[in-house]
């Protein structure tokens, strides 16, 4: 029987040439995640602590034990984690989503305002670092400017994932088709939600969680009507 030495020859070969056997792209991409998840979270404990704007970028690198150009290797700014923390948001919202079975079938209001509860829940540890970047973001030049492309492409992610919420409940018969322009006023509705909630004082937030559960129930009734009367 002839035996196969075309792996034994290459083995022999890379172990001579001195080079590591290659990992792989996923393997590499896992690396890659599990950096900038270092990074962030040195930068998270620093915000809390100093702020967005008194924490450096040296600070940042000497907390994650790594080089400040390897930091910018991943972020460019502190603007680009801000970017990095609320693309990771919005995809745990997206994955917990597609696990919670109670949250899939409930009516469209109660849908929504578990996913929006979701979201403030897992945001609360960040509350000053969310507005931090909050007020940011009226700057005409910042990357968090809502104009910004940076921005746009995370808006994209969040009115898709909203979109597809919207499309079934219209399958379903609970409201009628409202295609992007409803994705978009959910979205801008969950903004008002989030700048209420920043400055929202009551115990668990108590006021916010109302606001938004009179709000969604009212935007529902308002949707079911078939005929208007002015």
């Amino acid at each position: 029987m002839k035996k196969n030495t075309n792996a034994s020859e290459k083995k022999k070969s890379a172990s001579k040439s001195g080079r590591p056997a290659p990992t792989g792209p996923g393997k590499r991409e896992k690396n890659k995640e599990q950096t900038q998840e270092r990074i962030l979270k040195a930068a998270l404990e620093l915000f809390r602590k100093k702020g967005f704007y008194k924490t450096t970028t040296k600070e940042i690198s000497q907390k994650a034990k790594i080089a400040e150009g390897t930091l910018f290797n991943y972020f460019k700014t502190k603007e680009d984690l801000a970017l990095y923390f609320f693309d990771r948001e919005i995809q745990n919202c997206i994955d917990w989503f597609g696990q919670d079975e109670y949250a899939q079938q409930a009516p469209l209001p109660e849908k929504l305002f578990a996913i929006t509860q979701h979201a403030l829940e897992r945001l609360e540890p960040y509350q000053e670092f969310i507005g931090a970047v909050y007020w940011r973001a009226f700057q005409p030049k910042s990357k968090l400017n809502p104009l910004s492309l940076e921005i746009q492409e995370l808006r994209l992610k969040e009115l898709k994932f909203i979109r597809g919420i919207l499309d079934q409940a219209g399958e379903n018969g609970e409201i009628p088709p409202l295609g992007d322009l409803g994705a978009y006023a959910v979205g801008l509705g969950f903004i008002g939600i989030l700048t209420y909630w920043l400055n929202d004082k009551s115990e668990g937030k108590e006021n916010t969680l109302a606001l938004l559960d009179r709000s969604l129930n009212l935007a529902h009734q308002v949707l079911k009507r078939e005929t208007w009367e002015w």
